[in-house]
C-alpha cells in the first residue's frame, strides 16, 4: 500500500475515533490499512472487533500493532 494512502485511512480512522467520544460510543472501524476500536463491553463491536483479528491472523498482518502512537 502506497504511503500516502496509509496516512490518509489512519487519519480516517483518528476522525472516526473522534467523533465516537464526542458521542460517548463504542465502535470498531476498518479501512484498507487501518482499522480503530474502542469499546466498553458492546457485544456486536467485540464480535466485529474478534473476527477482523482472525482476518487480519489469517492475512499476515499483526492485529496489535498500534500505530496511533
Amino acid at each position: 500500500m502506497e504511503e500516502d494512502k496509509l496516512l490518509q485511512a489512519r487519519e480516517f480512522c483518528r476522525e472516526v475515533r473522534e467523533l465516537a467520544l464526542k458521542y460517548d460510543l463504542p465502535f470498531f472501524v476498518v479501512t484498507e490499512g487501518a482499522s480503530a476500536t474502542s469499546n466498553n463491553g458492546c457485544a456486536a463491536v467485540k464480535n466485529a472487533r474478534d473476527n477482523h483479528i482472525k482476518w487480519e491472523e489469517v492475512n499476515g498482518h499483526d492485529p496489535y500493532e498500534d500505530w496511533s502512537k
